[in-house]
């Protein structure tokens, strides 16, 4: 596994790894990292220019996505392999602002499966551990 920065080579020798994402959109817009944390899965991202606004922060919606993204890879664990969501309901708090140089890390607080409606909660940090987005998500289960 190659890293393509110096930070991303300390996350692979901290126990890191590429996230294997499927479809094109997330390989097309950021490099996540995972590794287990308990019973969560904690990912990373290093930011770059590509993912600021006009006024040189990390846009809203690039950290939206994260949190999206982030919360249902940790309910998707948690369901059968065969069992497909939506997001059905997705609260970010934007707390504070990063910029490029900067990198992020989720912290999931919990998940709850249900029958038909699944949640999920948790906080993104910058790499200096200043609170960024805390960020709650409901999920509807498809029918089988």
């Amino acid at each position: 596994m190659n890293a393509s920065s110096p930070r991303e080579a300390i996350w692979l020798e901290q126990g890191y790894r590429p996230w294997p994402a499927k479809g094109g959109f997330l390989p097309a817009n950021a490099r996540l990292f995972h590794r287990e944390d308990g019973a969560h899965l904690r990912f990373r991202v290093e930011l770059g220019p590509a993912h600021c606004n006009g006024s040189g922060r990390v846009h809203g919606g690039f950290i939206a996505t994260l949190a999206d993204v982030w919360l249902g890879y940790n309910l998707a664990r948690r369901l059968a392999p065969e069992v497909r969501f939506v997001t059905a309901s997705l609260q970010v708090d934007y707390l504070g602002a990063v910029a490029a140089g900067d990198w992020l890390e989720s912290e999931i607080d919990w998940v709850r499966t249900g029958g038909k409606l699944n949640h999920a909660a948790g906080r993104i940090r910058s790499g200096d551990g200043r609170l960024v987005t805390a960020m709650r998500a409901s999920f509807v289960s498809l029918g089988a």
